[in-house]
């Protein structure tokens, strides 16, 4: 037989204060068992009490209350009956009562593990910080989509985590339409790493990512050919200074592989010249680490056009946001002849397909040049270096 709980608030007739007040109290009745505990409300006059929706009966803040304590005795009954705890009153009342780790926001959690553990902690890359943030972003916004903002962290089971996965594919940061495969799996993997520490703290039995399934995409990497990275570099560009600087930082990146949160903050004191051979020594944004690697002549041509600038604002390069210079190298694309969606990733893809391994440079050493921490990272562009080979032989086929 289905066991149901039964809320009943009402007015404690018999303990009038001298203040001429009576005490609201909650009665919960579960299976011919009951408790009863003071909800901490008052109310001035019996007459101002409705029996029938047990609320005051003018608007009061004491109606909010106690839907507030409706909603967690409901939020405590089901946790124990979806975590087939025995339901009886006793256990009602003691999951109701709770410990604090037990009965903790999941919202509370998140904010609280983000500022005590993630936020300006050195362990942790700025991009890794900034993703963590955009992870609790992408949850509260979930949570408000489903109103479960008041769930608490015990709560959660996989089912959650497959709708959080819905709500990100079908959804994403704009609101406006969903994440890629492969950038959701980003949230999950912080979302999960942050439940690891609840279970840590014993307000979870076991992460609720135990049966979730990471299924990744394969990964679409835009670059530029030999000939299409010749029409850039020789056009005019009409003669327009702005749009020759963005090409300036696009082929910058080109020719160094440098993602443009490390391009555009590199400084003088960053470039070093050992046997007339200029080297970038830096330290990665992303990931944190520290690299080394030498300048082709092309990147260093540029170096030099902008000494003027580098003696006033001691940046390399002229800085612009990623989001500007990428609308400018739209308007370079459409001018060049371009047909792909040129972005400034794409010069980083660029930099490993069309002048690394293109050129007979080995995977390790892209992936050094590259700052990868994992030759992982750098394997994807040996499948593009296989289709430019096979488009290659297919040529001499022709040819021959």
């Amino acid at each position: 037989m289905l066991k149901q709980a039964t809320i009943v608030f009402f007015p404690r007739t018999d303990q009038k204060l001298k203040n001429g007040k009576y005490p609201i109290y909650a009665r919960v009745v579960l299976d011919r068992e009951k408790f009863e505990f003071s909800t901490k409300q008052f109310i001035d006059n019996l007459v101002e009490w409705d029996d029938v929706i047990q609320r005051i009966k003018k608007r009061s803040p004491v109606n909010s209350v106690l839907n507030e304590i409706e909603h967690e005795i409901v939020e405590a009954y089901n946790f124990l009956k979806y975590h087939n705890r025995q339901l009886t009153a006793l256990a009602l009342r003691n999951q109701l009562k709770g410990d604090g780790q037990k009965r903790t926001r999941l919202l509370d959690f998140v904010d609280d593990h983000y500022a005590n553990h993630i936020k300006g902690n050195v362990e942790f890359a700025p991009a890794t910080q900034k993703t963590y943030h955009t992870t609790i972003y992408h949850l509260r916004n979930f949570l408000e989509s489903i109103q479960a903002t008041k769930i608490k962290v015990a709560e959660l089971d996989g089912d959650f985590i497959k709708a959080f996965d819905n709500y990100l594919i079908n959804r994403g940061i704009t609101e406006k339409k969903g994440l890629k495969k492969n950038s959701a799996n980003k949230y999950h993997v912080n979302f999960k790493t942050m439940l690891f520490k609840a279970v840590d703290k014993k307000m979870l039995e076991k992460n609720p990512y135990a049966d979730f399934k990471f299924k990744s995409e394969p990964g679409k990497l835009t670059y530029l050919t030999s000939e299409e990275l010749s029409l850039l570099e020789n056009h005019d560009l009409g003669g327009n200074a702005s749009l020759t600087r963005v090409r300036d930082i696009f082929l910058f990146s080109v020719y160094t592989g440098l993602r443009h949160s490390d391009a555009s903050t590199l400084q003088g004191s960053n470039i070093e010249v050992s046997n007339n051979k200029y080297w970038i020594v830096y330290t990665q944004q992303k990931t944190g680490a520290s690299n080394r690697i030498p300048m082709l002549r092309k990147a260093v041509e540029i170096y030099h056009k902008y000494e003027d600038l580098r003696e006033m604002t001691g940046y390399v390069l002229p800085r612009l946001s990623n989001q500007k210079l990428n609308a400018y190298l739209k308007v370079v694309a459409d001018m060049v002849g371009v047909k792909k969606h040129l972005s400034h990733h794409v010069a980083r893809h660029t930099a490993a397909t069309t002048i690394f391994m293109q050129n007979g440079i080995s995977l390790e050493t892209t992936g050094k040049l590259l700052g990868h921490q994992s030759i992982k990272s750098t394997q994807i562009y040996a499948k593009v270096t296989n289709i430019m080979l096979k488009e290659a032989a297919d040529k001499l086929d022709q040819i021959l």
